[in-house]
Parts: C-alpha cells; structure tokens; sequence
C-alpha cells in the first residue's frame, strides 16, 4: 500500500531522512520508534507532502505522492492524526464526526456514526462539547474524525501523548481492532513503549534519519543498538 524508496530530506547542512526505505501493506500495523530529532515526524511530513523530499520517493497504491498537495493526497485514502490534538471545542462529539464526513469522496461509503462512536469509545459522550472531554477522549474524537474520513492509511503521530496508562491500553486497542475489522493500514509514531508493546506489531526503529532496525518489539528491543541509543541497557 505505502512504499518509500531512498528517501532523503535535508536542511542545509542537516540530513533529517537519510535514505529512508519502509513498506506498508494493507491492514498492516506498524509502529516507528526512535529517540527525538531521528526523523519520525520529517518523516510523516515528507509522505503527507507537508514538506518535499531532497530526494527519493514515496508511493501509495501504485502512484507517486511526490508533486501532489496535501489535500489531493487526503484524498487518495491517507489521514494523519498530529502530536497536538485538533477539535472542535465548541461543538459536540457528534458534531466533530458530522464534519469530518463532510469531506469526503462522492464515491466513499458513509461511516456509520453510532458506530463509529462506540469504536471510540464515545457514546455515552456523543452530545458533550469537545471542549469539555478530558485529554485522552480527545485523542480518541481525533482519531474517530479520520475514520469518519473512510481511510485506507492513518499516520498518528503519537496518539497516546499524555494519556493515562488504562487509556494507553485501550487505545493499543483500539488501533488493532482497526486493523482487524476495518482493513486499515495504521503508522503509528511513538514513544510508550506501553503501548508499542501492547499493541503487538511490527516495529522500525530509527536513528539519526535512517531505519536501523526492523522487526517484532521482542526482537528489537534485544538489539545492543537499539538499547544503548534508545530503550536503555535495561529495557
């Protein structure tokens, strides 16, 4: 489904992404690990054309990104979920969902809202201000608004931030039920390694803009590289 090949994006004299080659299939869960400023997030702005590559390129179903906006490539099937939640404050959780679906493509079949609702966890809060949800059901209304979207690929870029541990589990949960009864490929960028390790998926491990390691959290996480620059000699 998502192909990068030799991706590269430099800053000046700073190399962000250092060749960096990933694949995603459909319906496949992947979590990208690495200490801050390795490139996770450069990464996710490359692939939702936030910034151009130096070099590279990334595919998604077949066709180049590279040179769409990134609307057109909203379009294509991709959400991304940012670090800072994003919601409407002022209006209800069903409301946020309501708008959500506005955008989508004519031939997209509608997400079904009480569903959706109780896929998030929700909707016994579908009627209260987004304003007024505590930091963890705020993740969850933004993710339960790119689903409203109908994607085939969500970027979250660490979607647990500031959640509390029960919150983290369920929200390990949430993402495999996503893949399991919806068909859809996650990305997930994070730093919990609660929740990587609950959520039990294939792991990439990057540092200093390049994929180091590639594997199941069990494997990786014994690596001297991996431990040493990342997870600690303990981990």
């Amino acid at each position: 489904m998502l192909s990068v090949r030799a991706l590269t994006r430099e800053f000046g004299g700073v190399r962000a992404l250092d060749g960096v080659d990933l694949s995603v299939a459909p319906g496949e869960q992947l979590c990208i690990i690495g200490p801050n400023g390795c490139g996770k997030t450069t990464l996710f702005n490359v692939i939702t054309a936030q910034l151009p590559p130096t070099r590279g390129e990334v595919m998604f179903g077949g066709r180049a990104l590279t040179g769409l906006a990134p609307h057109q490539i909203a379009r294509l099937g991709i959400a991304r979920k940012f670090q800072v939640p994003s919601v409407f404050e002022d209006l209800t959780v069903t409301e946020n969902l309501e708008v959500a679906r506005f955008g989508l493509p004519a031939q997209a079949e509608v997400p079904d809202l009480p569903a959706l609702l109780r896929q998030i966890q929700l909707a016994e809060r579908a009627q209260v201000q987004a304003g007024h949800l505590p930091h963890g059901a705020r993740q969850w209304l933004e993710i339960g608004m790119l689903l409203a979207q109908a994607p085939q690929l969500l970027l979250l870029d660490e979607p647990t931030a500031g959640m509390t541990g029960a919150e983290t589990l369920a929200t390990a949960a949430l993402v495999r039920r996503l893949a399991q009864e919806a068909g859809t490929a996650v990305v997930v960028v994070e730093h919990d390694m609660r929740f990587v390790q609950a959520l039990d998926a294939r792991v990439v491990v990057m540092l200093a803009g390049r994929v180091v390691a590639d594997g199941r959290f069990d494997e990786i996480r014994r690596l001297p590289q991996v431990r040493d620059a990342y997870l600690g000699a303990h981990a």
